[in-house]
């Protein structure tokens, strides 16, 4: 064996030992407060197929868009603070090619008494140029802070025209998840 066959070998071996004992010193809160100050929570559709389901419909005379489906589901439904829990969300959409639309979504994340925690709203027109099936995973951070107890995240896709500001909501969805106590 060569000697940059071997250093290569041994490159390896310390990546993969390092790679193993970041599994073994898991992030702490601080670590993950400071990392989600420079994460990316914007929804990011990727467009998957323009073959719509059997339930999509064809567009009514007056209607510019509808959305067949629109779902949302989490991946965990119990998440400690200081972590992440990622947002699927899957929607069908059937438009018209019209450049006067505008799609927004708004997700709001509420306390068990109904308090709402956060909300946040996104255009999303350039991401949904086009009749098809999308999908998006997001992250959705547990600050460090959160007391446990149950929570509710909802989202809601909206419909409005450049001419007219009043807002048609094309889909709702909601998911219920548990924080637990945090790990001592």
């Amino acid at each position: 064996m060569n000697t940059s066959m071997c250093r290569c070998a041994l490159l390896a071996v310390i990546a993969i030992v390092l790679s193993g004992c970041a599994s073994l010193f898991p992030e702490s809160c601080e670590q993950f407060e400071e990392r989600r100050k420079t994460t990316n929570y914007a929804t990011e559709y990727s467009f998957e197929s323009s073959k719509l389901n059997d339930d999509a419909r064809a567009l009514g005379k007056n209607e510019l868009a509808v959305v067949p489906r629109y779902q949302m589901t989490l991946t965990s439904d119990s998440i400690p603070p200081c972590s992440h829990v990622k947002i699927k969300k899957e929607l069908v959409l059937v438009r018209r090619d019209n450049v006067d639309v505008v799609f927004e979504e708004k997700r709001e994340f509420f306390a068990e008494d109904g308090t709402r925690i956060a909300v946040k709203s996104e255009v999303l027109t350039k991401q949904l140029d086009k009749s098809g099936r999308y999908a998006a995973v997001v992250p959705l951070p547990i600050p460090t802070n959160a007391p446990p107890g149950k929570y509710r995240l909802t989202s809601t896709l909206t419909l409005k025209t450049k001419n007219n500001a009043k807002a048609l909501v094309l889909g709702h969805s909601t998911a219920v998840f548990q924080v637990t106590a945090a790990k001592k």
